[in-house]
């Protein structure tokens, strides 16, 4: 096994199957990744926090939030960039009651990230939980309404449901907004098609 296998075991929800190539080559962020994956918070704490990077100081954060409890608050960027990531990790390692403890502080992160409903709505959406993820959207719809990507998730969201005629109002929606939204023009003619 090299890195990318296991970092990509990693992602797929297959932290047991990389833990070990993690802490024997002294990637020690990934080992604490894997960790948590397991559900084995309280060793994840301890290995991570030697650690000095922006990476792990999310990570540092996110245990407590996973657990239920605010222990330091994660940043605008930190949001952005490891928010949806994560989350599905979390799913695809079956962690579901830390998934809910992620979802119960989701108003905290759209205090900071005013993105964040999106970003909830489009992990749940691109790991089939649909009803789940209609209340993300509906939510960051009623903030951002001139969002053309939110739009387009909702389009998405039609589509795996299997509703032409909704996918297609989302879709025009889109093109309102942005008539050189490249998905929606695309999805457009697909429809029309």
């Amino acid at each position: 096994m090299d890195y990318k296998e296991a970092e990509k075991l990693l992602e797929e929800g297959s932290p047991k199957s990389c833990i070990n190539y993690f802490k024997k080559n002294g990637n020690v962020l990934e080992w604490a990744y894997s960790l948590v994956m397991l559900g084995k918070l309280k060793e994840a704490e301890k290995v991570i926090y030697p650690l000095d990077s922006v990476r792990a100081d999310w990570v540092k954060k996110l245990i407590p939030l996973l657990e239920g409890r605010v222990e330091g608050t994660p940043t605008y960027f930190q949001i952005r960039n490891f928010l949806e990531i994560d989350m599905t990790m979390l799913i695809k390692s079956g962690q579901y009651a830390y998934v809910n403890n992620l979802l119960k502080f989701a108003d905290m992160f759209q205090g900071i990230n005013n993105e964040s409903f999106k970003m909830f709505g489009r992990c749940l959406l691109k790991n089939n939980y649909f009803a789940e993820c209609k209340v993300f959207l509906d939510r960051s719809l009623n903030e951002f309404y001139s969002d053309v990507e939110l739009h387009y998730l909702f389009a998405e969201y039609y589509i795996a449901l299997g509703n032409k005629e909704f996918t297609k109002k989302a879709v025009e929606n889109c093109l309102r907004i942005n008539p050189e939204y490249y998905p929606a023009k695309r999805k457009y003619e697909e429809l029309k098609g």
